[in-house]
């Protein structure tokens, strides 16, 4: 078998016409029994020399591209999308070489010679990777690269596919440079040698690599090409071209936990440690882990509606398409990924009348959710802004950054998960409090600021004040000229007696000035600092 496999290559090596810097033809994808080397699924079909890709790639749409039309509306200018080879500038068996305009009939167009189209209809391999034949009808000599060290290297590009997916009835590869997933990666994610455990989610050759190969590894992955020159997460990425194995050709079917998005969108973690930064939480957040956070022992946590509601996850909520508009001549594929209201208003019909979505900072802000969440973390980070050097090292002060810095992950303002996200936040709050400002004993009837004491000092003081309510409470300090120097306190107090410490160890001596904003109310004193 072995022999005459040699046998069969070495005559089409000697046969075929070598045709460096010529011009290639099309040889089309043929059947599995073609003679080998004459059409793409002479090798590339069971049994064949290559990977059995023909059987996959039969059962997509590519494969019946052309065939399936039925639209009234498909005529000559469509066929250039819709088959193998269309190119008006070259004569090399492309498809475009067996049809002919005709505006009398219908469709427009007329085929000239019905065996050579069909050799080349649908969109079939070389519709991606080029031109792969000799004017013979032989595979050209360059595809084998053991002979010539050339190889039709993989396309990773959006713009491959979005030469056919695009333009206002399908703006595929116009919405998908808006997204982020075209954004230019910083420098760093430049550096396979440093930093290659990133790769797999920032450029499509690792990414297709990690969820085929169970051994990838991104600092040793030989990619075709350079760091510099790497694709980003592109349509390849996440669709497969050649399989039909899941739908919309996603290379990871959807389930009701998880879809390609989690591939990327998660934390990557095996348990929670406050000693460390989380990194992405979308995924742990809307399935309502154990991982999302820090979850304090013995506290019930309980998800929102979007946990079970989800059916496809993010793709509900970020892939909503809307067919071409006649009348604002505009379609959307929902490849930008960004969220849209179309998809809100589907579970929640007062969607339109509680919210503002004229406003784009608001129009997710459904019954005031992103509101609150965000003056929860507002609040949690100005907890954490007065704390002391001996406050961060302790671990409900680790804890509370920790669930801060996974709030702010998740990237929504809690609409993933709104009762968890803020219940996070709202036990962490409970559970820190700066040592430099303490509770006294009683309830005030009005609102006051006391006189710093030392006064003069060098280089601490104390300041107290009183609030007969709860409220929130900005303690602020200003030099002789009336210059803001220093914020103290920004949070919200219960009613109360509290006294702070301020430590102006960084100020130089002179006269300084602290106000209290409280409510309606408002106080300023002097205090001298003197070194």
């Amino acid at each position: 078998m072995k022999q005459n496999l040699l046998i069969s290559i070495l005559f089409v090596v000697v046969s075929a016409s070598f045709s460096f810097g010529q011009t290639t033809y099309y040889l089309g994808v043929g059947q599995p029994t073609d003679p080998q080397a004459t059409s793409c699924a002479s090798c590339h079909a069971g049994g064949g020399i290559g990977q059995p890709i023909y059987e996959e790639w039969k059962n997509t749409r590519h494969a019946v591209a052309q065939d399936s039309v039925s639209s009234s509306y498909f005529g000559y200018d469509c066929l250039g999308c819709h088959n193998t080879g269309w190119d008006l500038t070259q004569a090399n068996y492309g498809a475009d070489e067996y049809v002919q305009f005709d505006p009398n009939a219908t469709p427009n167009y007329v085929i000239t010679d019905q065996a050579k189209f069909n050799r080349v209809k649908n969109v079939q391999c070389e519709a991606c990777h080029g031109p792969l034949g000799t004017v013979d009808n032989y595979l050209d000599n360059s595809h084998w690269g053991f002979w010539t060290n050339t190889t039709n290297v993989p396309n990773f590009t959006a713009q491959m596919c979005g030469t056919c997916h695009d333009g206002e009835h399908e703006p595929y590869l116009t919405e998908w440079v808006q997204s982020g997933h075209a954004a230019e990666p910083s420098a760093f994610l430049r550096n396979r040698q440093t930093n290659g455990q990133c790769f797999r989610c920032h450029y499509a050759e690792d990414f297709i690599a990690y969820l085929e190969d169970p051994d990838y590894n991104g600092n040793t992955f030989q990619a075709t090409k350079d760091d510099a020159t790497l694709d980003l997460i592109t349509c390849v990425a996440c669709h497969d071209p050649h399989s039909r194995e899941n739908v919309a050709q996603l290379r990871m079917p959807i389930t009701g936990q998880r879809v390609i998005c989690d591939a990327c969108h998660n934390a990557e973690i095996d348990s929670v440690d406050i000693n460390s930064a989380p990194h992405h939480t979308t995924s742990e957040v809307l399935s309502g882990s154990v991982l999302f956070g820090y979850q304090y022992p013995g506290v019930t946590y309980t998800n929102s509606a979007h946990t079970y509601a989800a059916v496809n996850r993010c793709v509900d909520c970020h892939v909503v398409a809307s067919p071409f508009n006649s009348v604002t001549g505009v379609a959307v594929t929902g490849h930008t990924f960004e969220p849209r209201t179309e998809a809100c208003v589907r579970c929640h019909a007062d969607y339109y009348m509680v919210v503002d979505t004229s406003n784009a900072e608001k129009r997710f802000d459904y019954r005031g959710i992103q509101t609150k969440t965000d003056s929860l973390m507002t609040l949690l980070q100005s907890r954490l802004n007065q704390a002391t050097p001996e406050d961060s090292m302790t671990l409900e002060f680790k804890e509370a950054k920790y669930n801060l810095l996974a709030s702010q992950s998740e990237g929504s303002m809690g609409i993933h998960n709104t009762r968890l996200v803020q219940q996070l936040l709202n036990d962490a709050i409970s559970r820190f409090t700066p040592t430099n400002v303490e509770a006294e004993t009683g309830i005030p009837t009005e609102f006051n600021l006391s006189q710093n004491y030392p006064n003069p000092f060098n280089p601490s003081t104390e300041i107290k004040f009183s609030i007969p309510n709860g409220s929130n409470v900005k303690l602020t300090i200003y030099d002789a000229i009336g210059k803001q120097v220093a914020v103290v306190i920004n949070d919200y107090y219960a009613a109360g007696n509290y006294k702070i410490k301020w430590n102006a160890g960084q100020f130089s001596s002179g006269i300084y000035f602290y106000k209290i904003d409280a409510n309606n109310f408002q106080m300023v004193k002097k205090m001298v600092l003197i070194k």
